[in-house]
């Protein structure tokens, strides 16, 4: 299960598309580890690895839109709050039962229905909120 990073997924914000970038590589990189069976340990340093640095990427989202005043913060740090929250209990079920097929899936299922679409979505409108207040104080 591999997701390819494309550019339509911009925000348009450096520093939050570099670290966008990064993310679909440590993905893949977990299911590459699990397809091609190398081993529990580096799957699970991978899905370690993975939850980690969601936690400080969303930390340097969310504080990117306290800066700028953007207006939907608390709609999107809910929306973080609630990924962190799924990705605790999939960490809690690779203690429990190992990096099993069915917990795989269910990772794969929910990191990429969120990378595509809370990046496509609530993340490109930080970028487009950027946009407007640069475009603002240029005119």
């Amino acid at each position: 299960m591999k997701i390819e990073w494309h550019e339509y997924l911009a925000v348009g914000v450096a520093e939050i598309d570099q670290q966008h970038r990064l993310l679909f590589d440590k993905f893949n990189a977990f299911f590459a580890a699990y397809a091609e069976g190398r081993g529990e340990e580096e799957v699970s340093r991978l899905f370690w690895f993975l939850n980690a640095y969601i936690a400080t990427h969303f930390a340097d989202e969310e504080r990117l839109q306290q800066e700028i005043g953007f207006p939907d913060y608390q709609r999107h740090r809910e929306q973080h709050l609630a990924l962190t929250r799924e990705v605790a209990a999939l960490k809690e079920r690779l203690a429990s039962e190992g990096p099993s097929p069915s917990l795989v899936s269910s990772a794969g299922l929910l990191m990429t229905g969120w990378l595509i679409e809370h990046i496509s979505v609530m993340d490109r409108a930080i970028g487009r909120f950027v946009k407007e207040r640069k475009q603002g104080q240029a005119g």
